[in-house]
């Protein structure tokens, strides 16, 4: 049967455990209840999957025993500790198990195949210390100061004291995870992302970074404009959901929808188009 002819084919194995692999962190996401997080972790994944994909031809899949067996202990020694107290750690493991698997794969000599989609998970380290950073610039102020703004172009009678912005009827005060952290680490993310996956030049990618980060904030204090016209409207139950979880990830994709537009525009649609050179 052709099946069986598959099942001896180690690349396939190779597939089906790093299938797994993903799987298993995805769902143990999931259970973590933190939708940024997996949303971003799905990007991720699938921009993996898309470049492995582009050079399935050209990869050299000739691992010795030596990688091989300690690509498998990674791999293991990662999957039993997820069943143990300290748990499987959602940022760390990921990048573990993608090393592992190239060693399994193409072992030491061929782990420079690659770098791109192990960079990609360490992405997911990278996530905490730019968030860190971004904590240092007092975004909570610099939010309150554009949502203050952009409410005044609007018409709106707004008022600001520190990180307390106010209409006449209502008024909210920009916390922590009000400030724009969380989005901005995501349109980075993506923008590292976007390099990786389409060719484009030094500028071109800073330009893009750049972007990225104004799109990020901006849309996270439109966000809290909103909130603080639906706490003046005294409408308690819209507010909480688009204080939530599932409203902050509504606006994060709006945020990456707006960077897609842009780079399609700016770059990919000229990659696309035919070359017409006589």
């Amino acid at each position: 049967m052709s099946w069986v002819k598959y099942l001896q084919k180690p690349d396939y194995w190779l597939v089906a455990l790093a299938s797994a692999l993903a799987l298993l962190h995805l769902t143990l996401l999931d259970l973590s209840n933190q939708p940024n997080l997996m949303s971003v972790s799905i990007l991720l994944w699938l921009s993996i999957a898309s470049l492995l994909w582009d050079k399935r031809a050209t990869l050299k899949l000739d691992s010795k025993p030596w990688p091989t067996i300690a690509g498998f202990i990674i791999i293991t020694l990662v999957i039993l500790r997820s069943f143990s107290d300290s748990g499987y750690q959602l940022r760390v493991s990921p990048l573990l198990t993608g090393f592992g698997l190239a060693l399994m794969a193409s072992g030491f000599r061929g782990l420079y195949q690659y770098w791109k989609e192990l960079f990609i998970l360490f992405l997911l380290i990278l996530d905490s210390s730019i968030a860190l950073a971004l904590q240092w610039l007092n975004l909570q102020v610099l939010t309150a100061k554009m949502a203050t703004l952009l409410l005044t172009i609007a018409g709106f009678n707004v008022y600001r004291d520190g990180v307390i912005i106010g209409l006449p009827t209502g008024r909210v005060e920009v916390y922590g995870a009000c400030s724009g952290v969380e989005s901005i680490t995501l349109m980075i993310n993506i923008a590292i992302l976007f390099f990786l996956l389409i060719p484009i030049k030094n500028i071109h990618k800073i330009i893009s970074l750049v972007v990225a980060i104004i799109l990020g904030f901006l849309v996270n204090c439109i966000r809290v404009g909103i909130m603080l016209m639906l706490v003046a409207g005294n409408n308690q139950e819209s507010f909480e959901y688009w204080h939530g979880k599932d409203g902050s990830l509504i606006f994060a994709m709006i945020s990456v929808f707006v960077f897609g537009i842009f780079c399609w525009f700016a770059y990919v649609r000229e990659l696309s188009l035919p070359d017409n050179k006589l």
